[in-house]
């Protein structure tokens, strides 16, 4: 039998080789991003993808590996070099280079679902990233239109508890642009300062989402619980950690317990076990997206008031070009300068605004419409969210 420090030093040594191999083949795949740049070609290849998966099975199996466990590997894999090929092709596409150092505003502090989507968006830069956390969507809004930060952050929409309203308001008006998106999964947990029986439970803090977003599983399990909003899941954790009492909770992140020292006492309390929030990047700076990677477009539009049909002529104009809108909903227009019930619809459209399709829709609804902005142009990520 042998040593189990000698197998744990060979697993180490092994691990790292794996790791080795892993920046080799996404320095390849960096290459194959720059020769897709200029040939004009599609980052994935769903056809190549199907087969090297096809083959990878096989290969596990007579290596007497799971094929399944080999698949979920690759996938990844490819998942994560895909992302890297296009981040590398729309930094080239706009001149810029992902090896800098920038700067990014957040809602909360470390460890709250922001300030992961945070990294998650700027996972792929290689150079000093500071990040500020921040009290307030206006504050992340102020900080990157006064230059303080290149990039903004925030949570647009959840999959359980829809748009987040403060925040379409918030970008109503900004000269911000949106470049990016991203979508967390959301597993949200009651933390306490040690392991408490429910029943013991008194009072529950945290931000206005995640009690919406777990207010099935409150409602069974904690019918009688106080209630505390604070202005972010991180407050949440500190108020808690401070008080020291048991009978006190926080809903936050499982992962974010070590951070304040809490426990987790109950895991996966959310409405939609399939729950994930849609975060947006916003820049000063716009970004140009190359045709060859599947964009979305961003549109704040109001329409004639008094005119019927306005809203149905604008859609048809989508629909006559077969364009997709993935998404519809109003928020009133803060204008003091305006009507007191004009609605602005936020629409986020399945094109590349540079389209000539789309350019054609943007002139056409103009006589529908009292006001129109693009809020952004950018990579669409639904496809890379995790299922």
């Amino acid at each position: 039998m042998r040593d189990l420090l000698q197998c744990r030093d060979d697993i180490d040594r092994i691990d790292n080789e794996i790791i080795h191999l892993l920046t080799e083949r996404m320095d390849v795949a960096n290459d194959i991003a720059q020769y897709k740049l200029a040939n004009n070609q599609s980052i994935t290849d769903a056809k190549r993808e199907h087969s090297k998966l096809v083959t990878l099975r096989k290969k596990a199996k007579d290596a007497g590996l799971s094929p399944s466990y080999i698949t979920d590997l690759f996938k990844t894999i490819i998942k994560h070099t895909c992302c890297a090929e296009q981040q590398y092709i729309i930094a080239k596409a706009n001149s810029d280079t992902i090896v800098r150092d920038t700067s990014v505003a957040y809602l909360g502090t470390k460890g709250s679902y922001s300030h992961i989507a945070t990294i998650r968006y700027l996972e792929g830069f290689k150079g000093k990233i500071d990040a500020q956390g921040c009290s307030s969507f206006t504050q992340i809004v102020s900080s990157v239109e006064n230059s303080k930060c290149e990039f903004g952050i925030l949570p647009i929409e959840n999959s359980s508890s829809g748009s987040i309203n403060d925040v379409l308001d918030t970008i109503q008006n900004t000269k911000a642009s949106i470049v990016g998106e991203i979508f967390v999964p959301i597993d949200h947990s009651i933390l306490g300062v040690e392991k408490t029986d429910l029943s013991e439970i008194t009072d529950i803090y945290s931000h206005p989402q995640p009690l919406t977003q777990c207010s099935m599983w409150i409602e069974k399990m904690l019918p009688n619980v106080n209630v505390h909003y604070t202005s972010a899941t991180t407050e949440a954790m500190e108020i808690v950690a401070n008080m020291k009492d048991p009978h006190h909770v926080a809903i936050g992140s499982h992962m974010a317990a070590d951070l304040y020292n809490l426990t987790p006492i109950a895991d996966h309390i959310s409405n939609n076990p399939n729950n994930f929030t849609r975060f947006i990047a916003i820049s000063m700076t716009a970004v140009n997206i190359p045709e060859t990677i599947a964009a979305k477009t961003s549109l704040a539009f109001s329409v004639q008031k008094y005119q019927p049909g306005s809203l149905i002529k604008v859609l048809n104009e989508f629909s006559k070009r077969n364009i997709n809108v993935t998404k519809l909903i109003s928020r009133p227009r803060i204008d003091s300068n305006k009507d007191v019930w004009e609605e602005i619809f936020f629409a986020d459209v399945q094109a590349n605004v540079n389209e000539s399709a789309m350019q054609e829709i943007l002139d056409s609804i103009k006589p529908y419409t009292n006001f129109m902005k693009v809020l952004g142009c950018y990579a669409s990520s639904e496809i890379h969210q995790d299922k």
